[in-house]
């Protein structure tokens, strides 16, 4: 196990979590009736997925994995465009909500859940199994002492607790309690 995969699978948890949320809003048409909400979970995104956790790939694992990993090289670069459409796509998102414009809204959450899924899924089952088999221990160390560092500078030392307290918050705000546990 290396720790710094692990935590970059939680923070897949945690993004998975508010993307289900928009997402289902979207997909159930109830999205125009929770624009302010909608606004948040995407500014969260925006945070978290953009600035937090694709900067931590970009800055500390996928450098070293590029190295001590070769044979997924060609992969990390295709992740690291992926990282640069979902941006771009949270972007046109934050921008069509200020201009009320809720069919590109609609249109770009379906689209960034779409590609964020295929994305945590190819970071899960394919690179990550394979960083896992071949990172040495005392990189996986180093990675996780920069996940640390970047973390508590860039974000404060209780930044996954707010993070886990929001994506929580929004689900049960946006879908109810036990919404998609079925216990609604």
């Amino acid at each position: 196990m290396r720790i710094s995969v692990t935590i970059l699978q939680y923070d897949h948890g945690i993004v998975r979590q508010v993307l289900d949320v928009v997402g289902e809003l979207v997909r159930t048409h109830r999205a125009p009736q929770h624009i302010p909400e909608l606004q948040e979970a995407v500014a969260f995104l925006e945070q978290f997925l953009d600035r937090f956790h694709h900067a931590k790939e970009e800055l500390f694992l996928f450098p070293a994995a590029a190295d001590e990993c070769p044979k997924i090289a060609g992969t990390l670069d295709h992740l690291k465009k992926e990282h640069a459409e979902a941006h771009g796509t949270i972007g046109t998102i934050l921008k069509a909500i200020k201009a009320d414009d809720v069919e590109t809204m609609e249109t770009e959450i379906r689209k960034l859940v779409d590609l964020m899924t295929v994305h945590i899924s190819e970071e899960e089952n394919q690179v990550f199994p394979i960083i896992e088999n071949e990172l040495q221990l005392e990189t996986d160390a180093t990675i996780h002492a920069q996940y640390e560092r970047f973390t508590v500078k860039e974000f404060g030392k209780d930044y996954y607790q707010a993070a886990e307290e929001f994506a929580n918050d929004i689900q049960e705000r946006l879908l109810g309690p036990g919404y998609f546990k079925g216990i609604a």
